[in-house]
């Protein structure tokens, strides 16, 4: 059972397989825009810079080709400090500007994601627990060694940003962990903004430092 943390959030369900969820981000993060609402597309200067990544080590090469003909003819050292001095350069400059296209992407990449995928504060309203197994379901035994127990959670979910709103998630519990779990229960979840009800999950993937600042941006909402 994962232990809470210094917020006293719920306790952590059985890890759930968010495919769908990413595969919704992934759909969304196509048509999303920028902050200013207009469509997030590289600037011109952007794109020639992503081409000269592709231009500049073939003309580097070519430059070296020739320079070693001009030595094999010549013989002299010059050529060769040539060419070692044009794959040097070549080297700074590409490292430089791969990370600099990293970095611009990442930062792009963020900025749509914020417009995409949302977090808030969820707290328990109503919950129903549903123990897993034949014999738990008969017994109604939610405690069982070792058991599993579904999750029905009503929610009322205060986000970071925009209104709050309820909605129903469910989830996956050991059993030990599920007693814990009670009306007034908090924790992180995670939403996608333009459906906040219908696709609203907990959100497990947090460090507790990203997680207090989530209730930060909660409480000031």
């Amino acid at each position: 059972m994962e232990p809470m943390d210094s917020l006293g959030t719920w306790p952590r369900p059985v890890p759930a397989d968010d495919r769908d969820f990413d595969v919704q981000v992934m759909r969304r993060l196509r048509t999303a825009s920028g902050d200013d609402g207009a469509p997030d597309r590289p600037s011109v200067g952007e794109r020639l810079g992503t081409s000269l990544l592709l231009v500049v080590p073939v003309l580097s090469a070519l430059a070296v080709v020739l320079l070693w003909q001009q030595w094999s003819r010549s013989g002299s050292v010059l050529f060769l400090a040539l060419v070692a001095v044009v794959l040097v350069a070549t080297a700074l400059w590409w490292t430089a500007r791969l990370r600099r296209a990293f970095t611009t992407a990442q930062g792009r990449l963020g900025s749509r994601l914020a417009n995409v995928v949302d977090h808030g504060v969820g707290v328990v309203r109503e919950l129903v627990l549903e123990p897993l197994g034949e014999d738990a379901a008969a017994t109604g035994d939610a405690s069982g060694d070792g058991g599993r127990v579904r999750a029905r959670l009503e929610l009322s979910v205060t986000p970071v940003r925009g209104d709050r709103f309820s909605t129903v998630v469910e989830a996956l519990y050991d059993a030990e962990a599920a007693l814990l779990l009670e009306v007034g229960s908090h924790g992180p979840v995670r939403f996608l903004r333009d459906d906040p009800a219908g696709t609203t999950v907990i959100d497990t993937r947090l460090s507790e430092e990203q997680v207090a600042q989530v209730y930060r941006g909660a409480a000031l909402n």
